[in-house]
């Protein structure tokens, strides 16, 4: 059974990277409450959305998205046997997962993007757009930004859960591959990546922190 480069390293940092910086966003708010640290880590987390978002199109062949939008049939037959004691058919991302991977892309945008125009209760701290709109908008914008976190929290537990899932009944290691990059192939059908474009990948990083630059400069 031979062990296949999957995910590439610009994707695998971006998605422990992203987990660790939403732990460190939701600490920053409910318990420890530096603003400051807050807003910097939004906007860290705003940088890798958009690295992602161009790796989608640009990156290695599991990393783009055309490869994993599967059709409605093919997701509900993927559905149907979801409960079967069965896994590892799919090198990149199943039908189920990649509903998961658009879900969380969006509700992270949805975050990020409305943490920009956001304040805080008091109306002490800002987001860096927050002058371009009223504060009325912006009062929507942050009642938007604070429920959305609570739909994003159930989102990441029903991805852990299913994680856990997949490991235990399924007996198919989601979690390995996403750290080392190899999984295993037990039917020898997976068309391993050569290599993990680290050159183009840095490019599509410092394109995303200039964006985000540029933004923070619009306020």
């Amino acid at each position: 059974m031979a062990k296949k480069l999957i995910w590439d390293l610009p994707t695998r940092i971006f998605h422990w990277l992203l987990a660790i910086l939403i732990g460190a966003a939701w600490y920053t708010v409910s318990i420890s409450g530096d603003m400051d640290a807050h807003m910097l880590i939004g906007q860290s987390i705003l940088a890798l959305l958009l690295f992602r978002i161009i790796w989608g199109f640009v990156g290695t062949r599991y990393a783009k998205f055309r490869n994993f939008v599967y059709r409605p049939s093919e997701i509900l037959e993927y559905a149907k046997s979801f409960f079967r004691s069965r896994g590892g058919e799919y090198a990149g991302h199943n039908p189920l997962g990649s509903l998961a991977v658009f879900a969380m892309l969006a509700l992270v945008g949805v975050q990020v993007t409305t943490g920009l125009f956001a304040t805080d209760f008091d109306g002490f701290y800002r987001g860096p757009l927050n002058g371009l709109v009223s504060s009325a908008t912006a009062a929507s914008i942050t009642d938007i930004h604070y429920t959305n976190i609570n739909i994003l929290l159930v989102l990441i537990a029903v991805h852990i859960v299913a994680v856990l899932f997949y490991l235990f009944f399924k007996r198919d290691n989601l979690i390995t591959p996403m750290i080392s990059g190899e999984k295993q192939d037990e039917g020898d059908s997976f068309r391993a990546i050569g290599g993990s474009k680290l050159s183009l990948a840095i490019g599509v990083l410092v394109a995303a922190v200039a964006i985000v630059l540029l933004l923070r400069s619009l306020g």
